[in-house]
């Protein structure tokens, strides 16, 4: 059962290090395409103000997407020892049918399996809505370029 903990501490802490990571990442490409672009002292072309707004906007995407991975992946971790640790109980009750077991059996058998749906069902939303919603302003963004450039 240590083991378990140990290796659900360890995941956490390296989901944790690389989402950091990612954030960092993420952060310095924000501070880049805001900075980056503080008042040129010439007038920017109409290709340029686009590739400057668009590059602002994909940067914001990537905050949030490294958000989300992260909190993908300590739903992974939590997962991996929910399952591991609802093996381990069940490994552990004596061999038999008799009815309290059997029932303490099953009880396991279906927390595990609910368990894990929900966590998966909860990660692919997640995962959906930070890949789909991320990238919204900027389709926004392209959108109203393409509606003033029809009138």
């Amino acid at each position: 059962m240590v083991s378990l903990l140990v290796d659900a501490v360890e995941s956490c802490c390296g989901a944790m290090e690389s989402g950091h990571k990612r954030w960092l990442e993420a952060q310095e490409e924000v501070y880049r395409h805001w900075l980056w672009p503080l008042p040129p002292s010439f007038a920017l072309s109409k290709g340029e103000m686009e590739r400057r707004v668009d590059g602002s906007l994909l940067a914001g995407a990537a905050l949030w997407q490294a958000q989300a991975d992260t909190q993908r992946e300590l739903m992974l971790a939590v997962e991996k020892l929910w399952l591991e640790m609802g093996r381990n109980l069940q490994q552990q009750l004596p061999d038999g049918d008799a009815a309290p077991i059997a029932v303490m059996r099953r009880a396991l058998e279906v927390g595990c399996a609910s368990g894990a749906a929900l966590s998966t069902a909860s990660r692919q939303a997640g995962h959906f809505a930070a890949t789909n919603f991320s990238g919204t302003p900027l389709k926004a963004a392209r959108d109203v370029r393409k509606a003033l450039m029809q009138r």
